[in-house]
């Protein structure tokens, strides 16, 4: 018996083994469901005997896509049911335009972010002197990212003597930061942010450098 089956457009109809995940678009909020996706290939790297964590975890995926959506780009991300996430690097089109292949890289996990932080925002008012932060809302929460120590500069000639922590904050998060931000850490720690950087980097995270408030 014949079957009526037109395989371009039926790709997420006999797919086996397939998943559901999810499509973020590079500094965009809200998320793309993509029901049906197939993890056509997985690749991990170790790092070299006596160094900890891996160098490079690569997925392809492949899914049938809608041409009246605008596709993904280089650059956004793919989240799967675990919630690990998954840089685009390649769009490649398949099955005449109706299916889209995407090689991707985790990034969380090849920099080990290990650590949940909590992006806050300054609140300005005018108290009658000219605008000021009187308190700090939460942004973002548990946001996956790494804080390294980076430097410790010192003052000997204040008094008393002072010292200032400078830390490398990797995020996996794209919101912009600036002035108007701080880092709150897993213990409470907060970080008062510095310098924002690789924010339109793909084979990198954001990074902030940040100091580490005194008494904090």
């Amino acid at each position: 018996m014949a079957i009526d089956l037109t395989i371009h457009d039926d790709f997420s109809t006999i797919l086996d083994g397939a998943e559901p995940i999810s499509l973020k678009r590079h500094g965009v909020a809200g998320v793309v469901a993509i029901p049906k996706a197939w993890r056509y290939s997985a690749e991990t790297a170790e790092a070299r005997a006596g160094v900890s964590g891996v160098v490079r975890s690569d997925v392809v995926w492949q899914f049938g896509w809608d041409d009246v959506v605008d596709r993904p780009r280089v650059g956004d991300s793919l989240v799967d049911a675990a919630n690990e996430c998954w840089t685009i690097l390649a769009v490649v089109e398949r099955g005449n335009k109706s299916r889209l292949q995407c090689i991707t890289r985790n990034l969380r996990l090849v920099h080990q972010l290990d650590d949940r932080i909590e992006i806050q925002q300054a609140i300005w008012e005018d108290l009658g002197s000219g605008p000021e932060v009187t308190g700090w809302t939460t942004l973002r929460a548990a946001v996956p990212a790494r804080i390294q120590p980076e430097r410790t500069t010192t003052d000997h000639e204040a008094d008393p003597p002072t010292s200032i922590a400078t830390y490398r904050v990797l995020l996996a998060d794209d919101t912009a930061l600036d002035h108007n931000h701080r880092l709150v850490g897993p213990n409470g720690a907060i970080y008062q942010v510095q310098d924002y950087s690789q924010a339109e980097r793909i084979d990198a995270l954001p990074m902030a450098t940040c100091e580490r408030l005194t008494g904090a």
